[in-house]
């Protein structure tokens, strides 16, 4: 309040860490509201070509009919991860001033990577190798959904997301994630507690799992240890309101 806004940042597609997707309706309103004060959108969507469920919805980008998004995409979610390499999709002023910030931290993205990925891209491999992709994502993340529904508390919530590569977890709020995290590692599986995903520190209770580089058979184990692992923690740290006088 009081500060004036410089640009709204906003990541329509299986967010990272939720796995949840904007509606038409809302970015509408986004790119509506943006236009209406002026403000900037740099939409970040790296994870837009990994829909294997549903429609796919426009980007905030073509919507947009006043130069205000700033489209951002890479090649590492949909190439190779090692591949550190992205297009941006702007107006002449806004690509200026970023070529002007880049060019002093690393002079130019490098060469080597640019070519590979011309290569592979302009025969059509990489469109190919995204429905190979998509697929596998699709099986994983269907296989963590069914074990999670297995071996997940009733009390647990989680998302089902229609691509991308995260699951979004939220247990019962006396349940510390990052506490969970230390007896979960015990049984060799790991995930990202929630917390760090909130700007105020809240969200204890939520985890981010991710299907992407996990085999079917291993995502089945892995959920099963980390639900008995939610199990044992709920059994340690019941809240006080449970507790029943005799």
């Amino acid at each position: 309040r009081g500060q004036r806004i410089k640009f709204i940042y906003a990541l329509p597609n299986f967010q990272n860490p939720t796995g949840r997707s904007m509606s038409l309706a809302r970015r509408r309103r986004l790119v509506e509201l943006a236009s209406q004060s002026g403000i900037p959108i740099v939409e970040d969507d790296p994870y837009g070509e990994l829909r294997f469920e549903g429609q796919h919805l426009p980007t905030l980008k073509s919507l947009d009919t006043d130069g205000l998004v700033i489209y951002l995409g890479t090649f590492s979610k949909i190439l190779a991860p090692g591949f550190r390499l992205g297009w941006i999709v702007a107006g002449q002023e806004a690509m200026e001033a970023l070529l002007h910030g880049k060019q002093p931290s690393d002079l130019h993205t490098g060469m080597a990577q640019q070519m590979a990925t011309y290569e592979v891209a302009r025969d059509g491999f990489v469109d190919t190798h995204v429905e190979r992709i998509k697929a596998f994502y699709k099986e994983r993340r269907d296989v963590m959904l069914q074990a999670i529904e297995e071996h997940f508390p009733p009390e647990a919530h989680y998302t089902r997301p229609g691509g991308g590569l995260f699951v979004w977890a939220e247990l019962e709020r006396h349940i510390d994630t990052r506490e969970l995290l230390l007896d979960a590692i015990q049984d060799k599986v790991a995930f990202v507690p929630g917390q760090g995903f909130h700007p105020d520190r809240s969200g204890t209770n939520t985890m981010r799992l991710n299907f992407s580089n996990v085999p079917p058979d291993q995502l089945r184990e892995g959920i099963r240890r980390l639900g008995h692992a939610i199990q044992r923690r709920m059994a340690r740290s019941e809240p006080l309101d449970r507790s029943v006088s005799i």
